[in-house]
């Protein structure tokens, strides 16, 4: 089995893990270990759709799966970037379907885990725009070089931002 794949299978262990720890400190009675972390339901969607190759935190292994911990936020600073995000294929054709969840789980990605990469001025993500730009995922044979595109015209708008 090649070793990205292992790592994958590994992170999925890791997401199932969070998720019962975090169900069973949801529902816990009188025995339960203090200070346990429990999960939002956005959390909990994150860790069983995401967390498995994007890691729990956002912190992927060194391989082609994108790391979000504090980087993801840097396609925030265009519209174009914005729409990319959603329209990339493993977020426009997750098996996540409702858009208000997805918007919400993108939300989380893009405030909680792409931290200082955000822009301040942040504008969350809306169902309606998640509904319209999925309908639409990427399928240039150029993936990688179309990312690499839309992130260095991103970046160059936070920086002028600031």
């Amino acid at each position: 089995m090649p070793a990205t794949l292992l790592r994958c299978v590994a992170g999925c262990f890791a997401a199932v893990l969070a998720i019962l720890v975090g169900t069973a400190s949801a529902h816990a009675g009188p025995d339960a270990v203090p200070g346990a972390t429990t999960l939002s339901h956005t959390q909990s969607v994150y860790v069983s759709h995401c967390g498995g190759c994007h890691g729990i935190e956002g912190i992927s292994g060194p391989t082609f799966v994108p790391m979000l911990r504090n980087a993801v936020g840097s396609f925030a600073c265009t519209d174009e970037g914005r729409e990319y995000l959603i329209r990339v294929p493993g977020v426009s054709m997750s098996l996540i379907r409702d858009d208000q969840t997805l918007a919400d789980v993108m939300n989380f990605v893009l405030i909680t885990l792409g931290g200082t990469s955000t822009p301040p001025g942040f504008r969350p993500y809306t169902a309606a725009e998640v509904h319209t730009w999925r309908q639409h995922p990427l399928s240039d044979p150029e993936f990688l070089a179309l990312r690499a595109h839309v992130l260095e015209r991103s970046l160059a708008a936070c920086k002028k931002a600031k």
